[in-house]
């Protein structure tokens, strides 16, 4: 498979100005494949179409593609993993791995909290408080995600869904009311349809709330509640695994809250959770 910079090379002489500049600015970022949609097309002075058209120039079937690809050849002329001082080596057992992962994190739920919008917090729970229906939307990985958090809320009762299938998301979202509360999750903030699903939720009135990792993100600009998670990634774990820590551990404090501000019905609601599960126990 041909590698970025062959791609490149072989589009060369049909490479428009604006395509040029969207190639420069990969080529001399410390760690392109870390660049949100948005974030490049800042960089580059282009429009997010640009990026688009450059993509599919190369051979690339989405931008995703695009980042997965420079971020395995970018491991391929790295020797470490890490640029945050806890690189992780060939050489490394399984307690040290684990000890530098923990480490980052620490660092990860760190910058989360300094960066914490308390009032945007603190919104999120009145909406999910009152919410007639709570829907959880992610796709992928951020699918997992959204199940643990559904799997949280209904224990106050009513109406909680997880929703991982984008033409369940589509028809859920088409007959959403101003009642409704969603919890849209996605940490690139680029994916094409949880932003077509937002929209549609969005067009129907219900309340959108977006979990992300950057404010600049196309999803994070549609949010009614913005709620962003800090994360360094690295190449080598192209899952986000800290990203989704940092996001669960954003979920279990948004439904602590609700739980300890929600008044008696509430509480009420979880005890009866709480007792129906231990009935179920030996």
């Amino acid at each position: 498979m041909p590698s970025f910079l062959e791609r490149v090379n072989d589009k060369s002489e049909t490479l428009t100005a604006s395509e040029k500049k969207i190639i420069e600015q990969l080529e001399k970022h410390e760690k392109p494949f870390l660049l949100s949609m948005n974030e490049l097309s800042n960089l580059s002075n282009v429009s997010e179409p640009s990026v688009v058209r450059l993509y599919r120039k190369l051979g690339y079937a989405s931008y995703q593609e695009l980042k997965v690809a420079l971020a395995q050849e970018h491991a391929g002329n790295v020797p470490s993993f890490s640029s945050d001082g806890n690189e992780i080596k060939e050489a490394d057992k399984a307690d040290v791995v684990f000890e530098k992962i923990a480490d980052q994190l620490s660092s990860a739920m760190v910058m989360t909290k300094d960066k914490l919008n308390v009032d945007q917090m603190e919104e999120a729970v009145e909406k999910i408080a009152k919410a007639a229906r709570l829907f959880f939307f992610g796709q992928g990985l951020s699918g997992t995600i959204a199940e643990d958090g559904a799997h949280k809320f209904m224990r106050i009762g009513g109406t909680t869904l997880a929703v991982k299938d984008p033409h369940y998301q589509a028809i859920y979202a088409s007959h959403m009311t101003e009642e409704d509360v969603v919890i849209a999750i996605s940490h690139s903030g680029e994916t094409v349809n949880i932003i077509e699903v937002v929209d549609m939720s969005k067009k129907s009135g219900a309340t959108c709330i977006i979990i992300t990792s950057n404010a600049n993100t196309t999803l994070a600009k549609m949010a009614d509640i913005l709620l962003l998670t800090q994360a360094q990634e690295t190449e080598n774990r192209s899952d986000a695994m800290i990203s989704r820590l940092v996001q669960l551990a954003l979920i279990d404090t948004l439904y602590t809250r609700v739980e300890i501000a929600g008044g008696s019905d509430i509480k009420k609601a979880v005890n009866q959770s709480r007792l129906a599960v231990t009935r179920m126990k030996k």
